[in-house]
């Protein structure tokens, strides 16, 4: 039997997916991004596998994201 917090996790995870492709700024992108990193580590976390959690916050929502907000930081924004 699947627990709810893992459905509610996984459902999480798709939710702040889909968000980060149709976010048209993307500032809010790499928002969405972030919080879908945390998602599929509390993922790993909720699967017993807390070291596969620990590295996922490590890299992907530490220091992917913080490359991805200097890159977009650094590019000249043209308004419309």
């Amino acid at each position: 039997m699947i627990e709810a917090y893992l459905i509610a996790v996984v459902v999480l995870t798709v939710i702040f997916a889909i968000l980060t492709i149709e976010m048209r700024d993307l500032i809010y992108s790499l928002l969405f991004f972030v919080l879908m990193a945390i998602s599929i580590a509390a993922f790993y976390w909720f699967l017993n596998a807390p070291y596969v959690a620990v590295f996922q916050l490590l890299i992907y929502a530490g220091a992917v994201v913080g490359l991805l907000v200097s890159a977009v930081m650094l590019t000249a924004r043209r308004e419309k």
